[in-house]
C-alpha cells in the first residue's frame, strides 16, 4: 500500500491541504499520514507569555515562570494532538486509512525523516503558513522540503497566493 504524508500547521491553508491529500490517498488507495510538527518556537513564546504575565519585574525568570510556559506549552500541545486526532478521525469516518502523528522538532527535518521512514510516494503541505517576518527569519517549510525530499512533493497553495 502506497503512504502519503501531509504535513499540517493549523493554519488557514490546513482545509486545503487535507482536501488534497485525502482526494489522492482516495484515488491512489493509499494511507494518509498526517503530520503536524510543535516547534521549539510554540514553547518559546509560551515562555514569553509566562513572562509578560507577570505583574512586576521582581517576578519574571522565577521558577513559577518556567512551571507556567512548560503548563502553556503542555497546553498547546494538548490542544494540537486534539486536533490531529479529530481531523483524523474525520477522514476515517469518509473511508480512508488515516493516522495523525504530532512531533516537537525543527519541522522541514521532522517532514523530511518520516516521509524517508514511511517509504512516503508523496508530501503534501502548504505553500506557507506564516507571514513574511517568519518565513526571512526562520525559513520556510516548504522551499526546504522541496530542496531536500527525496519523493514527490505536492504544495497547496493558500488562497491568498
Amino acid at each position: 500500500m502506497e503512504q502519503l504524508l501531509a504535513a499540517v500547521d493549523f493554519s488557514r491553508n490546513t482545509d486545503a491541504v487535507l482536501q488534497q491529500a485525502a482526494d489522492l490517498a482516495k484515488a491512489l488507495n493509499a494511507k494518509l499520514w498526517i503530520l503536524h510538527v510543535t516547534s521549539d518556537e510554540t514553547q518559546a513564546m509560551a515562555y514569553e507569555s509566562a513572562q509578560f504575565s507577570a505583574y512586576a519585574p521582581e517576578f519574571i525568570n522565577m521558577p513559577g515562570d518556567v512551571q507556567l510556559a512548560r503548563d502553556l506549552s503542555a497546553e498547546e500541545f494538548k490542544r494540537e494532538h486534539g486536533q490531529l486526532l479529530n481531523l483524523s478521525a474525520t477522514l476515517r469516518e469518509k473511508g480512508l486509512d488515516a493516522q495523525a502523528m504530532l512531533l516537537k522538532g525543527d519541522a522541514a527535518k521532522l517532514i523530511l525523516e518520516k516521509a524517508a521512514d514511511l517509504q512516503a510516494e508523496i508530501i503534501i503541505l502548504g505553500s506557507h503558513g506564516h507571514g513574511l517576518l517568519h518565513k526571512a527569519l526562520l525559513g520556510s517549510v516548504s522551499e526546504a522540503v522541496i530542496h531536500h525530499a527525496r519523493c514527490n512533493v505536492l504544495i497547496v497553495p493558500s488562497s491568498s497566493d
